[in-house]
């Protein structure tokens, strides 16, 4: 999960750049495209155990449709809100796991995820410290790319139990393709030799941070593992620093602490006495 929130740095990085001048519906059938062509690339050579044949084809529908969501309101978002409340609002996703959990799964997830969570969100509030959380257009679809990365992971999570990660990263990008393909008649545009350099970028990310990130949940419950995806925002501070020379204060020193503190304690393991006194975890 935390080389899923590298990358997923680096692409939000590149997709800042390519949405300033490009549709963002265009953006993400580009970006999908991509991912498309750099799946079946690698499938081609490294075929899943058991092939790319499945019985859940519903669900991997279902976590491309949260998916494709989530990227075209984040990409929406990051053209037109400040950078930093669009990554923060986009961040809240992990907050919603655990409540999602609850209510599809009926899963009440323990005091340390929830802790956990919470105190990544104030080290991520210090990071980036936004001088206003409004709830105009683009904060409400940062709000909704937050919500649909989060119905997306309890899919992630489910898919998990039988899809090995490169069966996964295929359906979604073939599933992606096709939805992002849909209103192309109404907003066509061809991008320019730097705009598909930076779809590229933004394409090779995103697949790779998706494919960590279902490693992720294979091994672990979504509700714990999740919270360590906050440490995009600790790494999207450091690239800041090296590419844009945006100064790294205390506040985001103590922040990037809480943040790993808080992802840390999340994912600690519950132990309850059963009826023979043995511990289970």
């Amino acid at each position: 999960m935390i080389i899923a929130a590298l990358v997923f740095a680096l692409g939000a990085a590149s997709a800042r750049f390519a949405a300033s001048d490009l549709n963002i519906l265009v953006l993400v059938f580009w970006s999908n495209a991509w991912m498309f062509i750099l799946v079946c690339g690698w499938i081609s050579f490294y075929r899943p155990v058991g092939g790319i044949g499945t019985k859940r084809l519903y669900p991997h529908l279902l976590r491309s449709v949260f998916t494709y969501g989530a990227l075209a309101t984040y990409f929406y978002a990051l053209a037109r809100i400040p950078f930093a409340n669009a990554v923060i609002l986009q961040s809240m996703g992990p907050l919603f796991v655990p409540i999602l959990a609850l209510i599809v799964f009926r899963r009440l997830s323990d005091r340390y995820v929830w802790m956990g969570v919470l105190i990544s969100f104030v080290g991520v509030v210090m990071i980036v410290q936004p001088g206003r959380v409004g709830m105009s257009i683009g904060d409400a679809s940062a709000v909704l790319a937050a919500l649909g990365g989060a119905a997306a992971a309890l899919v992630i999570w489910s898919l998990s139990t039988t899809e090995p990660p490169d069966r996964q990263m295929f359906y979604f990008s073939l599933f992606a393709l096709l939805l992002s393909a849909i209103p192309l008649p109404w907003t066509w545009q061809w991008p320019s030799m730097t705009q598909l350099m930076q779809i590229m970028f933004v394409a090779t990310f995103t697949i790779v941070g998706q494919f960590f990130y279902a490693k992720a949940f294979s091994t672990a419950p979504a509700d714990k593992v999740n919270t360590w995806s906050y440490m995009a925002i600790v790494f999207a501070a450091i690239i800041g620093f090296v590419a844009w020379d945006e100064p790294i204060l205390a506040a985001t020193a103590g922040g990037a602490a809480m943040v790993v503190g808080g992802a840390h304690l999340a994912t600690r393991k519950r132990k309850v006495a059963g009826p023979t006194e043995h511990p289970i975890e």
